[in-house]
């Protein structure tokens, strides 16, 4: 039940981001990321609402984009596989971060067990890297899981701070 509302809610959070300015998505302020994801019949508790605001906040993106741009300084411009690859592993390590928010306390432990759960996307990354670059893709991973195990960890605390409800007007992710 969970999974098909998730796709639902990233589905019409794209088609609000895609008829308009991207950056004007991340300079809403947290009571109109309430409101928005509220609007969309979420209420503060469930999971699907700390997607839905992380989601507007766009974490995923950023941290994909970090990571692209480590492959790219070290082995030029990526291929749509491997683009593919990337995207589809930084996403899968957002919502699993944010899933494992919810059930461990330690952020750590949630980032950790993200990264695990996400497994089949970073074989499939290793491969295309491999494919793609000519480079060992098993020591490309090795090298960048700190960087991941710490985006995982600040997906987790965005996901902590906002599953509660609205945070104050003042107040800062």
């Amino acid at each position: 039940m969970r999974l098909p509302a998730t796709v639902a809610i990233l589905f019409t959070l794209s088609a609000c981001v895609s008829g308009g300015d991207e950056l004007d998505v991340l300079r809403l302020t947290a009571p109109e990321d309430d409101a928005h994801c509220r609007s969309l019949l979420i209420q503060p508790g469930e999971l699907v609402y700390a997607q839905c605001r992380l989601a507007l906040r766009k974490t995923y993106l950023t941290d994909y984009g970090t990571r692209k741009a480590t492959v790219e300084q070290a082995y030029g411009p990526v291929s749509e596989t491997l683009d593919q690859a990337l995207r589809a592993d930084a996403f899968c390590n957002y919502d699993e971060s944010v899933k494992a928010s919810v059930e461990s306390q330690d952020e750590t432990a949630a980032a950790y067990l993200a990264y695990a759960n996400c497994e089949t996307t970073r074989q499939r990354l290793q491969d295309e890297i491999t494919a793609s670059t000519g480079a060992d893709g098993a020591g490309v991973m090795a090298e960048e899981q700190p960087r991941i195990i710490q985006q995982n960890i600040h997906a987790v605390r965005e996901a902590k701070a906002v599953i509660n409800g609205p945070i104050t007007a003042d107040a800062t992710l």
